[in-house]
């Protein structure tokens, strides 16, 4: 009956997931985007401490603790005070490549692609791989989709996130956890390259006063 509960609880858990992730998808704004982003985090990490319960693995606690910490609270708060002096039509998406409601579509189609892949991969009968690594997968391939979708080079770091997460989540899906100091360094890794990232894409919008992807291709040499 324990287990039974446990299962359901999971594949709940998956499906606010996947639900969290499509509250991205059909954002425009960036503060919109990282509230979603921020709701995103929040869910992983508690998919993370119900796998750490599944397991026994202490180590994931922690990790469960560090994606609440810097992907919910830290990432969000230095995007925002990094970029707090850009333009709102930065910060702004009005023109992306694919429509509101076709994004929702093929976000929606990049979901079953990843659990029909998945169903072509034989591993042990385990609950937390059949939950979440289709999950994981169609993170990553939704975050892919972002970054190609969006024209706003700002918004296209929420995409990047988008992959972390699902490559974060793949990883322990398949692992059940890896080595306490490994995860730290890539928490570590992950929060100085947002910060970097924002910086240049200040730094880009002040000099060429525009974050638009297809303007700023116009700006190379040929």
């Amino acid at each position: 009956m324990i287990i039974m509960e446990t299962n359901q609880i999971m594949i709940f858990s998956g499906a606010i997931l996947l639900i969290a992730t499509f509250g991205i998808v059909t954002r425009r704004g960036f503060a919109d985007w990282l509230g979603a982003y921020r709701y995103q985090s929040i869910v992983l990490a508690a998919v993370t401490a119900l796998i750490a319960y599944v397991t026994g693995i202490w180590e994931i606690y922690i990790a469960a603790g560090l994606t609440l910490v810097i992907k919910s609270i830290i990432i969000p708060k230095v995007l925002l005070y990094v970029t707090r002096n850009l333009e709102i039509e930065f910060k702004v998406e009005t023109n992306p490549y694919v429509s509101l409601r076709a994004s929702v579509i093929i976000s929606a189609f990049l979901v079953a692609l990843s659990y029909f892949l998945t169903q072509q991969i034989p591993f042990k009968s385990d609950q937390i791989v059949s939950t979440y690594l289709p999950i994981s997968i169609a993170l990553f391939l939704i975050g892919l989709f972002v970054i190609v979708n969006r024209r706003s080079a700002l918004n296209q770091v929420v995409g990047l996130l988008i992959i972390e997460n699902g490559l974060f989540l793949f990883t322990l899906t398949l692992t059940h956890g890896v080595s306490l100091i490994i995860e730290m360094g890539i928490f570590a890794d992950i929060l100085i390259g947002i910060i970097i990232s924002s910086i240049l894409l200040l730094r880009i919008s002040r000099t060429f006063d525009s974050l638009d992807v297809g303007k700023l291709q116009n700006l190379r040499d040929d």
